[in-house]
């Protein structure tokens, strides 16, 4: 097991947080990311949505 270190904005954690919370519940976070990157490894169509995603993010921020 790997334990590491992310820098994610405040707002979008508390936002993530919530939703597993209200979704799983407590305590559910780590799980809800190791399936996430399982996810990521695994589906191509995930990984398409994600560039894409990326993408419009790299946009936003050109503007701002």
């Amino acid at each position: 097991m790997v334990k590491t270190t992310i820098d994610i904005d405040d707002e979008r954690w508390k936002r993530f947080s919530i939703k597993v919370i209200e979704d799983y519940g407590g305590r559910k976070k780590n799980d809800v990311i190791e399936a996430l990157v399982e996810g990521f490894v695994k589906d191509p169509k995930l990984r398409e949505e994600l560039e894409q995603w990326m993408k419009e993010l790299d946009k936003q921020k050109k503007k701002d």
